[in-house]
């Protein structure tokens, strides 16, 4: 009985009490949690993690010669987003918000993304084809287009798992597949890539739906709710996020360069926009704008190709910008701050809690410029009101026998330097622009890039062609003259690219002064006088005479003065003073019976005009900014290249066209000009035979030099067996009815010999370099350098634009003295006998006494009119008109060079010289000669101190509005 009534203690007994102590746990484990220490716990929960923030530094300052500021940084406020697990959840709704307020102030998101739509296209800051297709296949290749497309095509096509297996040529094709699929293709790939329907919130039904659509399909589910702009919006955003995702945990900047009152609306707005937080960074201004553009420079996005290398410096790609012209990009190194960094505790939010370590920025280092800002100012107004008048006011020039049109004067530059240091006082370039444009982004508008990068090549040709009035056109391709048509003044290419061949369209973004070529004309009459009086063909007071015309035996037609003078007995001076070509052709023939064909190139690479083309490439002016060292002034070797060049299109055409030289009976043509669709042993046949061809052109200096050819049996030897080994492996269908190899290798022969090579060797060539034209393309500086070794003595000075670079302290770091770059040894009667050639042309009779008249300095110069080609009207060209001076003339202390292309007279840019020695002496002026009364003063402007200042070409809130407008649906 007793046995019944004890209670059994059994497994369930035992499982309650354990259950009983569990709870008890638990129930304890939540007082402590909630009641003692909930404050704490509740702080840790709302940690999303622990970052690193970067900050950028200021860059260093750029001064002018004065201590001006012309560029330097400020603090602005930057929108940014943090992705976080909880801001991600309602991303769209914080980016509608986020619009919402910005579009209240007049503001937008910025628009970095490259694919544009309205029409579809891709803009990456540039009209170089090649650097478009890097950049175009790093940018597609980051957002897995090269991925998709193997999958899609190549998978199949060549039966490999992985893209790292391809070959080489498999590696090309999927290249060419990339950049075949088109801007359009690209943005609906990205809408189902980024799977934007997120946006519409879908239950997790409706999401294996839209998993199974295009991205076209999506995009026109997006459309029931949303505007493309919107739709846009969201893709460039989430876009900005992966990209960001690649460097790590980081901002992604929304907005840059906020109005302050923005920025303090959305600290207000921060509790209710997940993700969202302001920032402060250093910005780009350039307080006077477009002075001294092309001298500064301007910074840009780190472009695709080069990001990589930009991260090993510890750049941030997604938001750093970079010099990319100018002293902006030469001293970036310089110019660049160290940046600072925050360790940081970041709430759910993306929003900073506590910062747990801080590391400063440190600004960058300035660099102050020789440049002077009111003559660069002064330089750059009257440059740009002489193209003005020439190319919109006076357009129509009547001379003798014949008439110009300036029309297309849009272009031009002015270098001012001193004589005997090699600093430059001012460098302006035509067209200018304004570097603010590209320091912040979203400045630069559509129909701005447009301009800057795809201006509309058809429309201005239509436009040139009915202001010059043009009836006829030469056909690029036949050389034909036929009916005016735009086809023939810019190169449209297939792939939608256009070469500008002719270099017709004037660009911002060029600096004229050191990047464009130019024949240095009547100018580089100075230097073959230099080179006649150094080498002794002639004295200061040798009379030559002038009868209008220069001829001999060996140089064909005649050379003649312009307008038809004939100016009698004449010395150097009176010569220089006339810009006689018969006397410079005279004294041209007489250095090469004397120097051989290189006599006066000889002289002229003393003075940086050019170099030896049998030296390595180099700079002559050691600039320290972007500039052209092709710069060729006439010599044998640079002769025969060029003419090898252009003769192999000649030699592909006239196989081609089967008509005999001389007789032009006809003959079967043979095709050697290069078809990517020939097999391998075909292209290198014709390869064989190309080869042959450039040996044949081996001509040395001395056989030039004493008239001799080459052997005209081992040229046909040579080209007979390359004929004959490229027709032995042609079908036999393609080689019936061909001539033999000895046939097409006399006809090739025969022209080299006979055509190309008298060519080569005929004194014509040193007596068209005499008088600046033939082969002479330098660059303005180098004119410029050039008469500056002239006139101070024989002492070749490195350009310069830097005087010193200092730190925040003012400390200097880096002084620039004057650099010699070569002694020349020039005698001190040479020197003379020039300078009062130079200053006879500033005197009644002389080219440029008309302007220079009234000017109480005494200065000396030399105008000059250099052709373009003979046909130039006919490719929407007429002639450079140049000027070189210098002041005061009896003891130069600067050189002055002047280009507007096609103004069609060196006369007409006289005036510029002018303006500048009317800056560049003041004070002399105001002292010495009181009541002379200057004919151009121009006033630098106040400089702006904030982008809330009106910048040149902007007109930002009327433009977003524009752009808005534009990208609402293509």
């Amino acid at each position: 009985m007793n046995n019944k009534k004890k209670k059994k203690f059994n497994r369930y007994t035992g499982l309650l009490i354990i259950m009983i102590m569990i709870f008890s746990l638990l129930i304890n484990e939540m007082v402590t949690l909630q009641m003692i220490h909930g404050e704490e716990y509740s702080a840790r929960a709302n940690v999303e993690f622990i970052k690193n923030i970067d900050y950028s530094a200021p860059r260093g300052e750029i001064l002018d010669a004065d201590g001006r500021v012309l560029a330097t940084s400020l603090k602005s406020y930057n929108l940014i987003y943090v992705d976080t697990t909880e801001s991600r959840k309602v991303l769209y709704q914080t980016i509608d918000e986020v619009r919402a307020l910005l579009k209240n102030s007049g503001e937008d998101i910025n628009d970095k993304f490259s694919l544009k739509t309205d029409p579809f296209r891709f803009e990456f800051g540039s009209e170089d084809p090649d650097f478009i297709n890097k950049s175009e296949l790093r940018w597609k290749k980051d957002r897995g287009i090269n991925d998709y497309l193997f999958n899609t095509v190549l998978r199949e096509e060549t039966g490999k798992s992985k893209i790292s297996e391809l070959n080489e040529k498999e590696t090309d094709r999927l290249d060419e597949l990339i950049l075949e699929f088109s801007p359009e293709e690209t943005y609906f790939y990205l809408i189902e890539f980024y799977k934007l329907y997120d946006a519409l919130s879908p239950s997790a039904e409706e999401k294996k739906l839209y998993d199974k659509m295009s991205g076209r399909e999506i995009h026109e589910e997006l459309l029931k709710k949303f505007d493309w702009q919107t739709i846009r919006a969201y893709l460039v955003i989430r876009d900005s996020i992966r990209m960001e995702s690649y460097q790590g945990s980081k901002a992604v900047t929304l907005m840059s360069n906020m109005k302050e009152e923005t920025a303090f609306t959305f600290l207000q707005q921060l509790s209710k926009l997940p993700g969202i937080d302001v920032e402060t960074n250093p910005i780009r201004l350039y307080p006077y704008q477009a002075t001294a553009a092309h001298v500064i420079g301007y910074l840009n996005p780190i472009p695709a190709g080069s990001q990589n290398s930009y991260m090993e410096k510890g750049y941030d790609i997604s938001k750093d910008y970079i010099g990319v012209s100018g002293i902006e990009s030469a001293y970036e190194d310089w110019l660049r701050g160290s940046k600072g960094v925050k360790t940081v505790e970041v709430d759910k939010n993306g929003r900073t809690i506590s910062e747990l370590f801080e590391l400063g920025t440190y600004p960058g280092n300035n660099v102050q410029l020789t440049l002077d800002a009111n003559l660069q100012y002064t330089a750059e107004r009257v440059l740009s009101d002489l193209i003005y008048e020439y190319s919109q006011v006076n357009t129509v020039h009547r001379v003798v026998g014949y008439t110009q049109n300036s029309t297309n004067a849009t272009r031009g530059a002015i270098v001012v330097m001193e004589a005997d240091t090699g600093n430059i006082l001012a460098m302006a370039s035509n067209p200018s622009y304004d570097p603010n444009l590209f320091a912040v982004p979203g400045r630069l508008t559509s129909e701005m890039y447009k301009e800057f990068f795809t201006p509309d090549y058809k429309a201005y040709a239509e436009e040139l062609i009915r202001k010059m009035n043009l009836r006829t056109t030469v056909n690029a391709k036949t050389g034909e003259t036929r009916p005016a048509v735009p086809e023939d003044l810019f190169r449209f290419n297939a792939d939608g690219t256009v070469s500008d061949f002719n270099d017709i369209y004037a660009k911002p973004l060029f600096n004229y002064a050191t990047q464009g070529l130019i024949p240095s004309a009547s100018t580089f009459k100075v230097i073959t006088g230099l080179a006649a009086l150094e080498e002794g063909v002639l004295t200061p007071n040798t009379l030559i005479r002038d009868d209008g015309a220069y001829t001999n035996d060996q140089v064909g037609n005649p050379i003649t003065n312009d307008g038809g003078g004939a100016y009698g007995n004449i010395n150097m001076a009176k010569a220089l003073a006339k810009s006689s070509n018969v006397f410079f052709a005279d004294v041209g023939y007489r250095l090469y019976k004397a120097k051989g064909l290189n006599a006066i190139a000889e002289w002229a690479w003393k003075l940086g005009m050019g170099y030896n083309p049998e030296e390595k490439p180099h700079s002559t002016t050691g600039l320290e900014i972007n500039e052209n060292i092709s710069g060729n002034v006439y010599n044998h070797y640079s002769k025969v290249e060029i003419t090898k060049r252009l003769f192999m299109f000649d030699v592909v055409a006239f196989l081609n066209a089967g008509k005999a030289r001389n007789t032009g009976r006809s003959f079967a043509p043979i095709d050697i000009g290069v078809n990517r669709a020939d097999e391998e042993k075909k292209a290198l046949g014709k390869e064989k035979i190309k080869e042959a061809v450039r040996n044949a052109f081996d001509i040395s200096i001395d056989d030039a030099n004493n008239y001799v050819r080459q052997d005209y049996a081992e040229v046909v030897q040579s080209l007979r067996k390359a004929f004959e080994e490229y027709i032995a492996i042609l079908p036999e269908e393609e080689a019936n009815g061909l001539e033999s190899s000895k046939f097409y290798a006399e006809q090739i022969a025969a022209k080299i010999v006979y055509d190309q090579t008298t060519e080569i060797i005929s004194p014509r060539n040193v007596l068209n370099s005499s008088i600046g034209q033939g082969d002479n393309q330098t660059s303005l500086l180098q004119i410029a350098n050039a008469l500056a070794t002239i006139v101070n003595g024989g002492t070749r000075y490195k350009t310069n634009l830097v005087q010193r670079i200092t730190d925040t302290e003012g400390n200097v770091i880096q002084e620039n003295e004057p650099v010699v770059l070569e002694e020349t040894g020039i005698k001190e009667s040479s020197v003379n006998a020039l300078l009062n050639g130079l200053r006879a042309s500033t005197l009644p009779g002389g080219g440029s006494y008309a302007t220079l008249k009234d000017f109480p300095i005494a200065t000396g110069g030399k105008t000059g009119t250099g052709t373009f080609k003979e046909n130039q009207q006919e490719l929407g060209r007429d002639a450079f008109g140049l000027y070189t001076a210098v002041a005061p003339i009896d003891d130069p202390e600067i050189v002055v060079a002047v280009v507007i292309y096609d103004v069609t007279r060196g006369a007409f840019v006289v005036p510029a010289a002018l303006a500048v020695f009317e800056e560049y002496f003041e004070e002399k002026l105001k002292t010495e000669y009181p009541d002379y009364v200057r004919q151009y003063e121009y006033e630098l402007p106040e400089p702006i101190s904030s982008y809330e200042d009106k910048v040149e070409g902007d007109d930002t809130e009327a433009d977003t509005a524009a752009d808005e407008e534009n990208e609402t649906q293509p």
